[in-house]
């Protein structure tokens, strides 16, 4: 599900476990990205999961996104109690998407 800069700042500051991925729809890895990340949220909302998935594209809002530190997308963040927990850049497999919720959710 895509996320608005308010949106999401909002999320962060209540709290929430999130996974978002920042990406443009010109960016080539980011559509390879899509169908990978949208199956893992899915399964996620299936499984009540206490993790959120988003997307949110970095040309809604350049200077939100830049004050992420957003400098190349894909980039996937996860965020929990407020703060941001982990960063990876470039195309992510299944694997590595469900292991940010493991961390969020397991520490």
């Amino acid at each position: 599900m895509e996320i608005n800069s308010t949106e999401l700042q909002e999320k962060i500051k209540k709290g929430d476990k999130l996974v978002v991925d920042f990406f443009a729809e010109w960016c080539g890895p980011c559509k390879m990205m899509k169908p990978i990340f949208e199956r893992v949220g899915a399964e996620a909302i299936s499984n009540n999961s206490l993790v959120s998935y988003y997307t949110f594209n970095v040309e809604s809002d350049k200077a939100y996104a830049a004050s992420l530190g957003i400098r190349s997308i894909p980039t996937v963040k996860s965020f929990s109690d407020g703060r941001e927990i982990t960063t990876q850049t470039g195309l992510l497999q299944e694997t590595q998407l469900r292991n940010l919720e493991n961390i969020l959710v397991n520490g």
